[in-house]
């Protein structure tokens, strides 16, 4: 699977019409450490969950950072077959080529 960088993202919000504004900083683990590092940015401040399903189907996550997220109710709801388990390091690196604590759209 081909990785896409954060050029060809914003590349492709350009294309589309899509205004942004890139911020930047060190990789994050929980909610707490970004709100510390972001807080005083404007605009919805996310949380990024990649999940995998038993049969091993993928699922890349994004609500807001307040948003208490049920992992087995948001697997019912979305289909997935069985309970949702976080992708380990290793799945994060070969299928969206980041590390923990940087997975983004």
């Amino acid at each position: 699977m081909a990785h896409h960088t954060s050029l060809q993202l914003q590349q492709a919000l350009q294309g589309l019409g899509i205004g942004f504004q890139l911020h930047s900083h060190a990789a994050v683990f929980t909610v707490a450490e970004a709100q510390a590092l972001t807080h005083l940015l404007p605009g919805a401040h996310i949380k990024n969950l990649f999940l995998k399903d038993k049969n091993g189907a993928y699922t890349l996550v994004t609500a807001l950072d307040t948003q208490t997220i049920n992992l087995n109710q948001l697997a019912k709801q979305l289909g997935a077959k069985g309970r949702f388990s976080f992708a380990n390091a290793a799945q994060l690196y070969t299928l969206l080529g980041v590390e923990p604590g940087s997975v983004t759209p």
